[in-house]
């Protein structure tokens, strides 16, 4: 049968908004059934690929080599900004979050913590 036609684009907000916190972020995707450590683990995916301007507003790598899964996004989170990496306000509000700051202590203390 094929895929099938729609005349509207899919709904605004199924992603976080980047420029928001901790309670955007559970707002968004605890609509999806995701927990606090599913949060922190899934931003966590920002350790590859980069922002692109003209779809975030953002522009830059996470971490110093975006092609390698591992937990340096993490490491990067909690070590000092650096110029040519992006941390993005939703990132940051890992750190100021009380719950998921530990996790993500744990995560860069852990590569397999997350699995």
């Amino acid at each position: 049968p094929g895929r099938e036609d729609k005349t509207l684009p899919r709904e605004e907000g199924r992603l976080p908004d980047a420029t928001k916190g901790s309670d955007h972020l559970r707002d968004v995707f605890g609509h999806m059934g995701l927990s606090d450590q599913d949060i922190v683990a899934l931003s966590g995916g920002h350790t590859v690929g980069r922002c692109h301007k003209e779809r975030s507003g953002f522009e830059g790598a996470w971490t110093s080599n975006p092609l390698i899964f591992d937990n340096s996004y993490f490491k990067e989170l909690l070590s000092s900004e650096k110029d040519d990496l992006i941390q993005l306000p939703s990132d940051k509000a890992l750190l100021t979050d009380p719950v998921f700051r530990p996790l993500v202590e744990k995560y860069a203390a852990d590569v397999n913590a997350c699995s």
